[in-house]
């Protein structure tokens, strides 16, 4: 989940970052959190990379453009990412009614303000699920079911926890798509979605399914950087 943070205020900016970061091991993919200074810099970023953000924590006091006026411009851009509001008093309630603001949030934040709020959006979340292409039509798969993607002749094949599916495909663009979503490269041919996996032994990783597949040289080091790192935010061994 991508989330930005646009306070103002040093002392706010880290204390909602580090509240924040609590929250890792909450969803089923890691937290990106970008924190800006003023609106400005948020607005740029949303402008020139599209759907950049799941959840935005906007202060409404801020310098030069204000949050409400911000969050009316974020909106034209994106209608999807949650806006929540920081601030010190509850007088902007209708302005954030026109944005669709599924909050306010009174500082200084406090944890259960949090948590409501997380399992809130938690709870609201579609599954996650890929959508492949191929001759019979098109099919979605839980992300939450894929064991390992393999590229083989040109194909993608999605060995999953109840069947395999294949479409045409590079694992280079999947992989990019997925880099948020714990799946990692341990081989030229093998995407890994970390959480099935439940020993490295050597060059070789083996999955939930006692499957074993290669660790290239090439793709070692990086690879278990991205395990070691699921496993730091709270990613588990499946038994």
């Amino acid at each position: 989940m991508h989330i930005a943070i646009c306070e103002d205020e040093t002392v706010q900016q880290e204390e909602l970052y580090n509240l924040l970061q609590a929250y890792q091991s909450f969803f089923p993919t890691p937290l990106a959190i970008e924190v800006f200074s003023n609106a400005e810099d948020l607005i740029e970023v949303c402008h020139y990379s599209g759907n950049r953000f799941d959840l935005i924590f906007l202060d409404i006091a801020l310098p030069k453009l204000n949050g409400i006026e911000a969050a009316k411009i974020i909106r034209q851009m994106d209608a999807e990412v949650e806006l929540v509001f920081l601030t010190s008093m509850l007088d902007y309630s209708l302005e954030g009614y026109h944005v669709k603001a599924l909050r306010y949030l009174l500082k200084p934040i406090k944890a259960h303000q949090l948590d409501e709020l997380l399992k809130t959006i938690k709870n609201s979340q579609p599954k996650a699920s890929l959508t492949i292409s191929n001759k019979f039509g098109q099919k979605k798969i839980a992300l939450d079911q894929i064991y390992f993607i393999e590229s083989r002749q040109r194909k993608l094949f999605f060995h999953t926890t109840t069947e395999s599916s294949e479409m045409y495909g590079k694992l280079n663009d999947l992989e990019e798509k997925l880099k948020f979503k714990h799946f990692a490269r341990c081989h030229q041919s093998y995407l890994i979605h970390l959480p099935y996996v439940t020993e490295i032994i050597k060059d070789q990783v083996k999955l939930e399914n006692q499957l074993l597949l290669p660790i290239s040289k090439a793709h070692r080091k990086t690879f278990k950087e991205a395990f070691f790192d699921y496993l730091t935010i709270g990613g588990e061994w499946l038994d």
